[in-house]
């Protein structure tokens, strides 16, 4: 197997663990919070984004920028001060990584 099968079968398993992890602390826990909510769907969201990024290569920069907004609206509206903080960080630095993708490839600059 070259290395892009082993990439692939890496994001398969990646996306079923993301999925799981999300989905199962929401069964297992008594109070569900909007944190929790939001926190567990973030991480099934960043489950199902890896592979799709993996299998169409093409996209990648759309999946990067939708969740760079994903990340930096819910670090506005639903966290408390220090995880609002870091989401916010990491939605700022996705969409900044998007932009910069999308002007590279834009000026053919490698």
């Amino acid at each position: 197997m070259d290395f892009r099968q082993h990439q692939k079968i890496f994001s398969i398993f990646f996306a079923i663990i993301f999925i799981s992890w999300g989905l199962f602390t929401l069964y297992s826990t008594n109070n569900i919070t909007n944190e929790d909510l939001v926190l567990n769907f973030i991480i099934v969201i960043v489950g199902i984004t890896y592979p799709l990024v993996i299998f169409k290569t093409n996209l990648s920069k759309i999946f990067i920028l939708i969740e760079g907004i994903l990340f930096l609206c819910v670090g506005i509206l639903y966290l408390q001060f220090y995880p609002k903080i870091l989401f916010c960080s990491i939605g700022v630095l996705l969409l900044i990584a998007s932009i910069f993708i999308h002007y590279r490839r834009k000026t053919k600059f490698k």
